[in-house]
């Protein structure tokens, strides 16, 4: 028996009371009994939706047959390396016409078209559990005639390659394979939406596998997929085998992915529409990941998060720890840097402008400059004596690198220079 939300759970016993069964169906089945949590239910019964939407007043109307019940709330991310999601269920309330299993014909994969009533028992006209439990994906109809008039479906069935580990059965794998023209030109949205959800499935290994030997890379990356060149193979083999080890962090993972393209990184990257914030992040990940891995003393660490912040600071460190685990490559410059900033932060240590003794206004008050503008800069520039001697975070001395750097180009320039004497 399905373990249904408590949502779920409320909107079958009232129906119920009501005297009417209510049969779960869809990906809503599929998904729960592989071990997820589904946020979209799909919820079939003979009541009419006259009666639907008495019992639901304040549900929305989808069309004659349908009422949605939306249980979710948008959970908004703290942390780069966490992602945003929704909490809770979407119900949509389905007025048959005809039998469940005439209903269930619409489906587009047999372990879609499996159905469970209120008191558990299972409706499988296709033998759709047994499929599930094979993880195989096999069509209901033909799909050679659907994917034709809707492309889209071939991303759908790789999504559960990546999603659940699910081999394709001979028809579709054959199908993709006639229809890959067909599959390249699918809008990019979709692509991306696919590729994303599939990449952070528990098999996405074998889902970047089964797309590069499908001969999709094309649509991910652009015309770049066709030259790939022996390191980045190699590289991409790497990524296929350990990439299920790291976390399930679409951004990381995405990173991940992308990082393989050495040579055209920022044609691959920009081929599909990824969102502001997203590539943001991504844009500057070749350049900053390996910037972060030379930070080798207290110094460069606190420069790199000072210049780019902590929440790019995390990303890029969590990205390089993931690299780790992919090419099993050895930690120990993963283990200084932490050290270090374990000592930066036990000591307090000043990493930002905000943390100075002085602000803008104290070296206006001193006479150095009476422009805000300048003040400000002269602020910036004094992170560099900071971070190099966290005492140096003393009024009196800023005040004097500040008169210092306003009055020499000459100290603003070589600032970051040692010099011996």
């Amino acid at each position: 028996m399905l373990k249904r939300p408590e949502e779920i759970l409320e909107i079958t016993k009232k129906f119920n009371r009501a005297g009417f069964d209510i049969i779960c169906a869809g990906q809503c089945v599929t998904g729960a009994t592989l071990g997820d949590s589904p946020l979209d239910w799909d919820l079939y019964t003979e009541c009419p939706q006259e009666k639907v939407r008495e019992m639901f007043p304040d549900a929305e109307a989808i069309g004659k047959r349908t009422t949605r019940l939306d249980y979710t709330e948008f959970v908004e991310s703290t942390h780069v390396n966490e992602a945003d999601h929704f909490e809770g269920v979407i119900a949509d309330i389905i007025t048959l016409e005809g039998s469940i299993e005439d209903q269930l014909e619409i489906y587009d994969f047999t372990c879609e078209a499996i159905g469970e009533h209120s008191n558990g028992s299972p409706v499988d006209p296709v033998g759709g559990r047994k499929d599930i439990k094979q993880k195989l994906l096999k069509p209901v109809g033909d799909f050679g005639a659907k994917v034709k008039k809707q492309p889209e479906l071939i991303w759908k069935a790789l999504r559960y390659v990546g999603l659940y580990g699910f081999d394709l059965n001979r028809e579709i794998y054959d199908t993709i394979q006639a229809n890959r023209e067909r599959a390249i030109i699918v809008d990019k949205e979709i692509i991306l939406n696919e590729f994303t959800t599939a990449m952070i499935g528990s098999h996405a290994g074998k889902f970047l596998k089964m797309i590069e030997g499908l001969g999709l890379m094309e649509a991910i990356i652009g015309p770049e997929g066709r030259s790939v060149n022996p390191r980045e193979k190699k590289d991409f083999k790497m990524l296929c085998e350990n990439i299920d080890n790291t976390k399930k962090i679409p951004l990381r993972r995405l990173g991940l992915f992308y990082m393989v393209f050495d040579k055209n990184y920022s044609k691959a990257l920009a081929f599909l529409p990824h969102d502001e914030d997203s590539m943001d992040y991504l844009e500057e990940a070749k350049r900053l990941c390996p910037k972060l891995y030379f930070c080798k003393n207290e110094e460069m660490l606190k420069n790199f998060i000072a210049k780019f912040g902590w929440d790019k600071y995390h990303f890029y460190d969590r990205l390089l720890k993931a690299q780790n685990i992919v090419y099993e490559l050895e930690n120990q410059q993963q283990f200084a840097r932490d050290e270090i900033l374990k000592v930066i932060i036990r000591e307090k240590q000043p990493i930002f402008v905000e943390d100075l003794v002085i602000d803008a206004d104290d070296i206006i008050e001193a006479g150095i400059t009476d422009d805000r503008e300048r003040a400000e800069y002269l602020l910036e520039l004094l992170l560099t004596p900071v971070h190099k001697n966290r005492w140096n975070n003393d009024r009196d001395k800023l005040l004097k690198f500040a008169k210092g750097f306003h009055k020499s180009r000459i100290r603003r320039t070589f600032r970051n220079v040692d010099w011996l004497r």
